[in-house]
């Protein structure tokens, strides 16, 4: 049903294991991550198309989708996986700065891509965005507040987009993975999902049957309970 694919964050983590999982099935993909030098191995051995792009500048986020779009001539699916905390800090020791650059990340980069995505969709009547968001939006823990913010408000959106893209024929998907073992966290912590297991999980939404799509999951590793 699904045949090309646009993976935001595919240098590293959760990205990278998803753009090799989808290849590895036949699925042509179009992979970003701001890492140059990680996104030219990624292509050497996926055979993905890519670009680099930082998302925190808008158009930056723009032109990467018309360029995805021009390489794959459609795309069925956007993954708006990328995403990051900048360092853990309380409310009150943070700066308007960070609060921004979480912002732009977070929330306004992948607002701007499923912008783009339902504008191509809509008309097809066909399309699935998935949007990756974290268990940081139902748990809101302390010192991440800007990035559970931002979280949560990308958790709002892609309701909204559901609702919004149901009539047209297109699915979304909102996740919430729990803790994950990637360059993301300062230290390794291998009792948590690995990326690959997240990506093959992210994989099965795309296999269902056309008449049932997944509105939420929620999913952690068996180390976390909450």
């Amino acid at each position: 049903m699904y045949e090309t694919i646009l993976v935001t964050g595919a240098t590293s983590g959760i990205g990278h294991a998803l753009v090799h999982d989808l290849c590895s099935r036949g699925y042509r993909v179009y992979a970003s991550g701001r890492n140059e030098v990680a996104l030219a191995a990624l292509m050497a051995a996926t055979g993905c198309l890519g670009s680099t792009a930082d998302l925190t500048d808008p158009q930056q986020a723009l032109d990467l989708y018309q360029r995805a779009r021009t390489a794959l001539g459609h795309i069925d699916v956007l993954v708006n996986n990328a995403g990051a905390n900048h360092r853990k800090a309380p409310i009150a020791e943070t700066s308007l700065e960070e609060f921004e650059l979480q912002y732009a990340l977070n929330l306004r980069a992948p607002y701007l891509l499923g912008r783009e995505a339902l504008r191509e969709m809509i008309p097809r009547g066909s399309g699935y965005l998935i949007n990756v968001v974290s268990t940081c939006a139902l748990r809101h823990p302390s010192p991440m507040g800007i990035y559970s913010a931002m979280k949560s408000g990308l958790a709002s959106l892609s309701q909204v987009m559901m609702k919004e893209a149901q009539p047209h024929g297109i699915k979304v998907s909102t996740l919430y993975p729990g803790g994950v073992d990637t360059p993301f966290r300062a230290e390794a912590k291998p009792h948590y999902m690995q990326p690959a297991s997240v990506a093959a999980t992210l994989v099965t939404l795309l296999t269902l049957p056309a008449d049932v799509v997944v509105h939420e999951m929620t999913f952690r590793p068996p180390s976390e309970l909450e």
